[in-house]
């Protein structure tokens, strides 16, 4: 079973095994997490590097990954996104290798701007302008917007360009890519309410938990449940 911890997520469990305050559900994930040793993969990304910026938390990250990652890191997203054009479908060898790196940072650059299209139109209509603009932007023909990196990323910018009622944050773009990413292929996505709920609504396919005491605790009863 594949589960990715967004930065939220894995942050407040870091902080649990720091002994930090107020951290107590995240800490019953962990636990969880644990128990289910062998049958759980939970990676580190290159989105984490990226987010961390050699933060305080870097060496527990480490540390805490060591423990269930079982070795393997998430491709860089332009990686997985042409292995999945190129393969025609999905496959897991396409989203994760042992060859990451906590000093290789995800490159976001081909994709700045991405946010700040003027789309137009129904919800179809902008997650195709979306697909379209990615797709030129990496150098790849139609045929790649039917790759389901490109079919989330369309569905999760058209979401947003609809969705006007919450602030914007610098963080937007990343989140969009790494659920685009990594939702394919996760059996379960732990991260925030926003993208929970973006990602519940276009239709992502992955369970979702949020950052809520109440569904961080239900995700480790869920996760428990499988460990049993």
């Amino acid at each position: 079973m594949l589960v990715y911890l967004d930065q939220n997520y894995a942050s407040r469990i870091a902080k649990y095994l720091l002994a930090l305050p107020g951290q107590e559900a995240f800490g019953e994930v962990w636990e969880a997490l644990l128990a289910l040793e062998g049958r759980v993969v939970v990676p580190p990304s290159p989105f984490h590097v990226l987010e961390l910026h050699g933060g305080y938390l870097l060496p527990t990250f480490r540390r805490m990954f060591a423990q269930v990652s079982g070795g393997f890191w998430v491709r860089p997203w332009p990686d997985v996104a042409r292995r999945q054009v190129e393969r025609g479908g999905l496959d897991r060898e396409d989203f994760l290798w042992r060859r990451g790196s906590w000093d290789e940072p995800a490159d976001l650059a081909p994709l700045w701007g991405l946010l700040d299209l003027d789309l137009e139109g129904d919800f179809y209509q902008r997650a195709a302008a979306a697909r379209a603009w990615v797709r030129r932007r990496l150098g790849l023909g139609r045929a790649a917007e039917a790759a389901p990196f490109f079919g989330l990323l369309g569905r999760l910018v058209a979401f947003r360009s609809l969705e006007r009622t919450r602030e914007e944050r610098a963080s937007d773009l990343l989140d969009v890519v790494m659920a685009a990413t990594v939702a394919p292929y996760a059996r379960v996505l732990a991260t925030d309410r926003y993208l929970r709920e973006a990602l519940v609504r276009v239709g992502a396919g992955v369970r979702t938990w949020s950052g809520r005491s109440g569904e961080v605790r239900t995700l480790a009863r869920w996760l428990r449940a499988r460990a049993g």
